[in-house]
């Protein structure tokens, strides 16, 4: 592609006025803007990026930080207030649901419609109309007037008129979280097929195993501005951070407690990226908890080989979880250990201290006692709860609960598997001569006998 710019975003912004009733505009109006009654919003600052051919991007952040607007602006159907977008080749865009249909219109007749402000004439779109057809796969529906649709239905002759058109510019606004598994299996076949006929495509999802299995490039936006560019591994666990602060801001508003300063700025935010032994541990969160107290586990952390921590790994990668204990009482070969379940509350693995035939020997009352435990996450795609537990050992007695702590830490895995554990299995291949391969049984019968 010889380096060309498909598409070039730069200092994109937008502002919104806020009305508190609908006369102020008429006052503002009357009085040409003399009389101030609005209040501004900005729903994107200052955002710049450059595209290039046969790329895919993925756009993520939290609700309300401006994902949609920006792509309503760079597919054309929103003006922004400063900055410009400057496109080469068609764009084809997937906005949000029914966007661009009219309701009363047959599924057909919007075929055509949206056909023709494509820059299609009537002869084009009815060359193109039995592949969309075909992979919309709404039968006797495109007949009839898409008010009557489902939320699927419309997705799927949306999408499927959208990739009919052979975009340079694909724009997906999180339309596929509405489809079943089928149809997003499809639709992602398609997405790789244009990549790989050079399409550029800017995709925006909440989903972490979606945007890595499309996007070699995430960007993360954050009340309207750009605060993470790069690889999605790595982007996706600011997008955590920004999750995790605002769950906190949640919690303690519920609790009635004094809010302290936990505003995380962007230049702060590498400093908190990388996590060595020596530096403050990270306090301890969780779902439910029990146990008679006389150990505690006051912090505890998923970290990756570089010790930073993480909330979304590639399947395999390796992980080390580190977690502090603190001793109220003198305990006699205290057993430390941990539990991951799947988001069904399946349990996938566990291990802890006495499995591993590590003796912890007597601990001191008021000591404090740091774990770490290395393993390489070969688990399926899918999202994770870590449990942790200090208890007694069940050698000696029943096996006393110091302390456990329920949903302690959250992950998530991504890459390509199915199932809940990745086996990390291996193929080969070879070509035998029929005679070698020896007779066959005649009947299905023999099979079973033998």
């Amino acid at each position: 592609m010889n380096g060309a710019t498909e598409l070039h975003v730069e200092g994109i912004s937008k502002q919104y006025r806020i009305y508190n009733r609908p006369s102020d505009r008429l006052v503002e109006l009357v009085t040409r803007g003399h009389a101030r009654r609005h209040r501004e919003f900005w729903a994107l600052r200052d955002v710049s990026f450059t595209l290039e051919p046969g790329t895919t991007t993925g756009i993520i952040g939290p609700n309300g930080c401006g994902k949609s607007t920006l792509l309503q602006i760079i597919a054309g159907t929103l003006e922004p207030t400063t900055g410009s977008v400057r496109r080469n080749g068609r764009v084809s865009a997937l906005l949000e649901l029914g966007a661009g249909f009219n309701p009363e219109f047959t599924g057909i007749e919007n075929v055509f419609m949206n056909g023709a402000l494509m820059g299609f004439s009537r002869n084009e779109i009815r060359e193109r109309l039995p592949e969309i057809e075909r992979f919309a796969e709404i039968g006797s529906f495109l007949s009839q007037p898409v008010k009557t649709y489902s939320s699927g239905m419309y997705v799927r002759l949306a999408f499927a008129i959208a990739v009919s058109a052979d975009p340079q510019i694909l724009i997906i606004d999180e339309a596929l979280a509405v489809g079943d598994t089928v149809f997003q299996h499809r639709c992602l076949r398609r997405i790789k097929d244009m990549q790989e006929r050079g399409a550029t495509v800017l995709f925006v999802s909440h989903d972490p195993a979606a945007v890595r299995a499309l996007c070699n490039r995430a960007i993360l936006l954050n009340a309207g501005r750009v605060i993470a560019d790069g690889a999605p591994p790595d982007v996706f666990n600011r997008y955590q951070k920004i999750i995790m602060e605002r769950e906190e801001a949640y919690e303690r508003k519920q609790q009635g407690d004094t809010p302290t300063d936990t505003k995380t700025t962007q230049e702060e935010t590498p400093h908190l990226e990388k996590a060595p032994l020596q530096a403050a541990r990270a306090p301890v969160r969780y779902t439910y908890r029990h146990g008679d107290g006389s150990a505690e586990i006051v912090s505890a952390e998923l970290l990756d080989h570089e010790n930073r921590f993480v909330e979304i790994v590639e399947t395999g990668t390796p992980l080390v979880l580190r977690m502090c204990v603190r001793f109220h009482k003198g305990i006699d070969a205290p057993v430390v250990g941990f539990l991951i379940r799947n988001r069904h509350g399946i349990h996938a693995y566990g291990a802890n201290t006495e499995q591993q035939e590590l003796n912890l020997g007597f601990v001191r009352q008021g000591e404090v006692i740091e774990i770490v435990f290395a393993f390489d996450c070969w688990l399926g795609v899918d999202s994770y709860s870590i449990s942790l537990a200090v208890h007694s050992s069940v050698i000696y007695d029943e096996g006393a609960g110091y302390d456990w702590l329920d949903g302690a830490l959250f992950f998530r895995v991504t890459g390509i598997v199915e199932g809940i554990a990745n086996l990390h299995a291996c193929v080969t291949a070879q070509s035998l001569d029929a005679e070698s391969v020896g007779a066959q049984p005649e009947t299905r019968e023999d099979v079973f006998i033998r």
